[in-house]
């Protein structure tokens, strides 16, 4: 596994996934594509799963961001404002809100699987150790005279 830092590993996983969506591969794969890419990359005493769902879930607030400046296809007639009222907007924004979250919790599983599969893959594991026996005998040592007897009379 290649040595690079926490953050180095994410930005680079973040372009590569930024790249497949401009190539219009993937999809959902993609990011477990990305999870798998950050964890790869990530030193081995950092690597995790967590990783993965990290990059992922940066690259979802970063296509929420974009898609925040993407005008929506508009109808050719809209309603007056005042038809509408301002629970129309309110809905909106909750919907809004709403599908960041939801957006960050997929995201963040897709590449929490992909830096599982990464850390399974590449990492070394820790196989268990057998338990020692202790087959050292305990040392006699030789006294010169035997300690006294024990008794229950009284001298």
């Amino acid at each position: 596994m290649p040595n690079f830092d926490v953050e180095l590993a994410i930005l680079i996983s973040i372009v590569i996934g930024l790249i497949l969506a401009f190539l219009n591969i993937g999809g959902i794969f993609a990011l477990v594509i990305v999870g798998f890419v950050a964890v790869y990359l990530t030193n081995e005493e950092e690597a995790n799963y967590k990783i993965g769902a990290l990059a992922a879930a940066a690259l979802c607030i970063i296509y929420f961001v974009i898609s925040m400046f993407t005008p929506p296809d508009l109808p050719y007639q809209l309603p007056s404002p005042l038809v509408i009222g301002i629970g129309y907007g309110l809905e909106g924004l909750f919907t809004l809100i709403m599908g960041l979250i939801i957006g960050l919790i997929i995201y963040g599983f897709m590449g929490a699987i992909g830096g599982y599969f990464a850390d399974k893959l590449f990492k070394p594991q820790d196989k268990p150790k057998r338990p020692k026996h202790s087959k050292i005998r305990k040392k006699i040592i030789k006294r010169e005279s035997k300690p006294p007897r024990r008794t229950l009379q009284k001298k």
